[in-house]
Order: C-alpha cells, then structure tokens, then sequence
C-alpha cells in the first residue's frame, strides 16, 4: 500500500534563498548603475543560479512509502529510493557535535552500514507508522509514535479488564 507524505518546509532556507535573490536584485541595479564590474556580477548570478538550484530542485518535495522502501521525490534530479529491509532504528533527532543545528522535526532512520538518512515530513507519528509497517523489525523510539500507541494500547488493556469482570460477573450470578 503506497503512503505520501508532504515535506515540512524549512523557513530558514526560505529566508536565505529570498535573502540571496534581494541580494542579485541589488547587484543588478548596481552593475546598471556602473558601480559593479561584468565579472563581479556574473559571479553573483552563477552563485545565485546554483544556490536557487540546489535550494529548489535538489531538496525533497514529498516521501513515498512502498514495497518496503522510501522514496524521496525531487523537482530536478532524480528520485531517491531507500530500502528499508537495510533499516535498524527509526529515531528523533540526536544531538551531536557535528551538527551546528539539529531540526527537532526530523526523523533519522539509521541503516545498518551506520548511515544516517534524515526525513522531514509534516506528520511525523504517520511517517514513522508507514515505515514501520513496512518493515516490522526497526527499533522505534520515535516519541510522538510511542505516546500514541502507548496511549491507545493502554485503552484496549482497559477494555479487555472490564470485559473480562463482566464475564466473570456474569458467571458467578
């Protein structure tokens, strides 16, 4: 059964990317002005054209869940595929020194050649069931997962106490 799942949008690489086009937008009234060499601002517009690039058509739009593999769909390039009979852990973010900033939304699947692939989706707790039912053996310790079906596993316990007292009342009478 195939699942997508929309990607949650980064507002800083938003801010950045709006930042890097004012920027050409006033390079350009600059070199029309006679203040900027041709040089100096064609280097700004391939730097602009490749950050554009990257920013727009390199990163996820949406992740498909199917035949146990996730696919990380992109606007330019192609399509990345990951499988997940290779998966061991499905995890929140983990802090490390490496990171500048960790994105507290992410989910890290960590794969068993030790590899990291971050995923970014708006419903985390239904990203983190798709994979999980595609791939019953990865250790989860996603907390938005856990709470929930911790929550509801302990309502069905409930249930099944009362059941059980009912049937018991019902046959001592």
């Amino acid at each position: 059964m195939e699942k997508e799942f929309k990607v949650r949008p980064n507002y800083a690489v938003g801010v950045f990317n709006a930042a890097v086009v004012i920027m050409l937008i006033f390079n350009l009234s600059s070199f029309i002005n006679g203040q900027l060499t041709l040089a100096s601002f064609m280097f700004y517009v391939v730097f602009t054209a490749v950050l554009t690039f990257y920013f727009v058509g390199c990163r996820p739009v949406k992740y498909t869940v199917k035949d146990k593999e996730v696919i990380m769909h992109r606007r330019l390039i192609p399509d990345k595929k990951v499988d997940l009979i290779h998966a061991e852990v499905i995890a929140d973010p983990v802090s490390k020194m490496s990171d500048i900033v960790t994105r507290p939304h992410a989910i890290e699947l960590y794969m068993d050649d030790k590899a990291c692939i971050k995923f970014f989706p708006m419903d985390a707790a239904a990203f983190t069931g798709a994979i999980l039912g595609e791939n019953k053996r990865i250790h989860c310790t996603v907390k938005a997962y856990t709470d929930m079906h911790r929550k509801i596993e302990k309502r069905e316990r409930k249930q099944r106490r009362k059941e059980e007292r009912r049937r018991r009342s019902h046959i001592e009478e």
